[in-house]
């Protein structure tokens, strides 16, 4: 069964989600998820065994640091069993994120420093995003063992849906971290019920395992030899941008569409 039967608002069943193993150099890295579960895709192929110092397989965008994305997957959001339409979506995103020379994501402030270089050089885009408030919520939290940054970025784009994104962060050397991102599409269907999508997605990274070679653990005892905490950074702020859509853009369509579908749900 990949949903459950009962709930306003249904998530692919956890239960029933396979174990996914991945092999990044050494460093074992496990994870319930589900495959696609939508009708609009099909789930992707991605390698069980993956050389993280491997420098062409990461997509730099100058000279920012280089991503490469070892699994994707989507699921609808579905609600109640009488109304078997999609209410949203969830997109899953695993990625390796790679340094530049110098960095050691170990050390708090250098981790959280280059995160919010990243957020701002992503969001800081009019051609592309309307309102942002990147890096909401942050907090470092432990899962089984490992040490996560976790925040959320409230993105609402100039020409496609808005989209709510919670991400979990966890260094795996000096020069490379971990990026789990969850993102639902946030529309009126699921407006108020995002701190249940939240507490899902959440649930889902409770599974993450993560195993470090001898290796690894030496860089992490060398960073706790120079950084007083290396399971704490500073206080961030968030980011926030406010922009104002073209007249007559397809933003403006999506707004009143959006009004439209309030009051209709208002009167019945």
């Amino acid at each position: 069964m990949s949903y459950p039967i009962f709930g306003k608002i249904r998530f692919p069943s956890l239960k029933s989600a396979p174990q996914r193993s991945f092999n990044l150099s050494d460093i074992k890295v496990s994870i319930k998820l589900n495959s696609v579960l939508t009708k609009w895709g099909e789930q992707e192929n991605f390698p069980d065994n993956i050389n993280i110092f491997d420098q062409e397989q990461y997509q730099h965008d100058g000279n920012s640091i280089g991503y490469h994305s070892y699994f994707r997957t989507r699921w609808d959001i579905k609600g109640t069993v009488l109304r078997q339409s999609e209410k949203s979506h969830i997109y899953v995103n695993l990625a390796i994120v790679k340094g530049n020379k110098g960095q050691n994501f170990f050390i708090p402030e250098q981790l959280q420093e280059t995160i919010t270089l990243e957020n701002h050089k992503r969001f800081d885009d009019d051609s592309y995003y309307l309102n942002v408030t990147a890096l909401k919520e942050c907090k470092h939290v432990s899962i089984n063992d490992a040490n996560y940054l976790f925040y959320v970025n409230d993105i609402e784009y100039c020409a496609t849906a808005d989209s709510q994104d919670y991400v979990w962060i966890t260094p795996i050397t000096e020069n490379h971290y971990l990026q789990f991102t969850f993102g639902v599409t946030n529309n009126t269907d699921v407006r108020d019920h995002l701190e249940t999508v939240k507490d899902y997605c959440t649930s889902i990274m409770q599974t993450v395992q993560i195993d470090f070679p001898d290796w690894v653990k030496r860089e992490k005892a060398i960073a706790a030899s120079v950084s007083k905490d290396i399971n704490q950074g500073v206080a961030m702020e968030p980011l926030i941008w406010k922009r104002e859509a073209e007249t007559g853009s397809y933003l403006d369509f999506k707004r009143e569409a959006s009004e439209k579908a309030k009051q209709t749900e208002e009167q019945n």
